[in-house]
């Protein structure tokens, strides 16, 4: 969860919290029974508030680390999600269990489909492997292990704070935030801990036994806080103090998994229909889950408890058959629907239909970039790789035009050309701002070197667009408006300079875009072939001046033009030297290299 929405969790957690405590003292209140004692209901708010604050603090700290330590691990399983819908249920568990958070997995999928990355089919399997990886959390959750919070603490603090190592520091963080969360765990349940003796509550939540309150009550909180992992937290909280039966508690792990559906809602507005439809898979997929379980709770409750292993000194462990029952539950559920996918897929389909829209072969519009996963590195980087390669194919597009446009200049043509700068700029502009937000995240050194190259190549094919619609329309446009065109053998020698260096950015944005070590090399390796063509070009230019003035300018300004094509051709020199930085760095990770994954590679010139 990032801060922000921590923030916005935290202060509607002391909202929610209020709004419970209030009402809550006046029906406690209302008896007259001197032999019930008082509670300090404010000290119990302050707390199961300060708890809570903590508790999430720590998801935050720990979910954050995961995130950064996932690293290239998550990119190998994000890149196996569009396989199959069983590999896509299989990485939804393992992203949710690295980054402990559904909702972060949620908004992952829900970009990635409105990006175009993944069909909508897989996005429904790789939601159901999410629901599946959140009982992680559950699971751990239930130890009670709040007496070691404090050395958890300690320890994650001063390894984080004091280890000079990237990757030791980040456990570091991972142990404090797991500490955090103990620690607030054991806070909640000792603000609670009153309520067990005291009577007026107890028959209160004696009256809570339908079903579908405690469903409501748990949707509502979740929704508000976003955070199913909080709710789950205080159930497991009361149930260790024996405030919550085991069908009550399973009833508000229901609502849980529908209140958190909210974040998947919440990050469509403004996206396209697959991510309206994927949201809408989510909460297809958790809403049903629950209404197959429904008529069934006091059976889950019974198997739950048989297969349990809560025995201990007589008393059973409530808090960890709540957890088996969140993993029990969700595990069906896929077992159930995993088969149904397709048709899931067709009848969402038909409740939200796509609208036909034209679409131009090369919008200059941003396509892949989802401000909402910039808090996950390993995700948002591959975005940007993909937005990066789309500005490519708009500049790649440019320079075919100006190259064209060259060989039989119009003033339409420079026109159009001139246009299409504005789009080549704004695209740059959102990619920098994404770059911006990906900054803010937790990276490693590989990462920022990898963010810091990819940016650098969008600036070197901003740079290209440029030189193309902005100097070589301008130097064109002064020949064709001095109707002194350069002579056409002059002409079809830069046009073959021209093609030269068309080609080598080719090459060097497929070499960027596949990885491909052997293609920037050869960009590379083509800088003296380019000189002896330029001279040859040049000495061709040079043959053909004439005696007049307008021989000269028009001689100056073909030699203007030549060496705006060897400044083509040197930007895409400098994106292949960007691409092979960003290969080894992914090369190093995915060697598994302690000795020099942390420091990656520097940044190309």
């Amino acid at each position: 969860m990032p801060m922000s929405s921590l923030r916005l969790s935290a202060s509607l957690s002391a909202l929610t919290a209020v709004l419970t405590v209030l009402p809550m003292r006046g029906i406690l209140a209302a008896t007259n029974d001197p032999s019930v004692p008082d509670l300090q209901l404010g000290w119990m708010a302050i707390g199961l508030l300060g708890g809570l604050a903590l508790f999430l603090y720590g998801m935050d700290h720990l979910a954050t680390a995961l995130k950064t330590l996932a690293g290239a691990r998550l990119r190998v399983i994000l890149a196996k999600m569009t396989r199959n819908r069983f590999m896509a249920v299989l990485s939804g568990v393992a992203i949710t269990g690295l980054v402990q958070s559904s909702s972060v997995t949620t908004v992952l999928v829900v970009g990635f489909v409105s990006a175009g990355l993944m069909s909508f089919a897989q996005s429904i399997a790789v939601i159901m492997g999410a629901n599946i990886g959140t009982t992680l959390t559950a699971q751990i959750i239930a130890f009670r292990i709040d007496a070691v919070a404090p050395l958890m603490i300690a320890v994650g603090f001063g390894v984080m704070a004091f280890w000079r190592d990237r990757s030791w520091s980040l456990g570091g963080r991972a142990l404090l935030g797991l500490g955090l969360l103990f620690f607030g765990m054991g806070m909640m349940s000792e603000a609670m801990e009153p309520l067990r003796t005291y009577d007026p509550f107890i028959n209160l939540m004696a009256q809570m036994t339908n079903p579908f309150l405690s469903i409501a009550i748990a949707a509502a909180f979740t929704a508000l806080v976003q955070s199913s992992s909080a709710t789950t937290g205080i159930v497991i909280a009361l149930a260790g103090q024996g405030l919550v039966p085991l069908e009550g508690g399973i009833a508000l792990i229901f609502g849980a998994n529908i209140g958190t559906c909210i974040t998947a809602l919440l990050v469509t507005i403004g996206k396209n229909r697959d991510a309206m439809r994927t949201a809408l898979g989510h909460v297809f997929f958790n809403v049903v889950g629950v209404l197959i379980w429904l008529p069934f709770i006091p059976q889950l409750a019974g198997f739950v408890h048989a297969v349990s292993l809560g025995e201990e000194g007589g008393q059973v462990d409530i808090a960890r058959e709540i957890a088996n029952a969140h993993s029990i539950f969700n595990i069906a559920n896929v077992a159930i629907m995993i088969g149904f996918v397709p048709w899931i897929a067709r009848l969402i389909e038909k409740c939200v239909p796509v609208r036909d829209v034209f679409e131009p072969p090369l919008d200059p519009a941003p396509k892949f970039l989802v401000n909402e996963i910039a808090n996950t590195p390993s995700a948002a980087l591959m975005l940007l790789r993909k937005e990066v390669m789309h500005m490519g194919d708009i500049v790649c597009d440019v320079v075919r035009r100006g190259r064209e446009t060259m060989q039989n200049p119009t003033l339409e043509k420079l026109e159009k050309i001139a246009e299409l700068d504005d789009g080549v700029d704004s695209l740059q502009d959102a990619i920098a701002r994404f770059a911006g937000k990906l900054r803010h995240s937790e990276l490693l050194p590989s990462d920022q070197n990898r963010l810091l190259n990819k940016l650098a190549i969008s600036n070197h094919l901003e740079a290209i667009g440029d030189i193309i619609s902005e100097e070589m329309t301008e130097l064109v446009g002064r020949l064709l408006a001095e109707r002194n065109l350069p002579l056409l053998d002059s002409r079809e020698k830069m046009s073959e300079l021209f093609t030269f260096s068309e080609e080598c950015l080719k090459q060097a944005l497929t070499a960027f875009a596949s990885d491909d070590v052997e293609a920037a090399n050869r960009v590379l390796a083509r800088k003296a072939e380019f000189i002896e063509k330029m001279d040859v070009t040049l000495r061709r230019i040079s043959d053909e001046i004439g005696p007049r003035d307008a021989d000269i300018r028009r001689y100056r300004t073909e030699v203007a033009l030549v060496e705006r094509i060897n400044r083509l051709y040197e930007r895409a020199r400098r994106i292949a030297r960007a691409s092979l930085a960003i290969t080894r760095d992914d090369r190093d990770d995915n060697s598994n290299s302690p000795e020099r994954t942390p420091h990656g590679h520097p940044v190309a010139p």
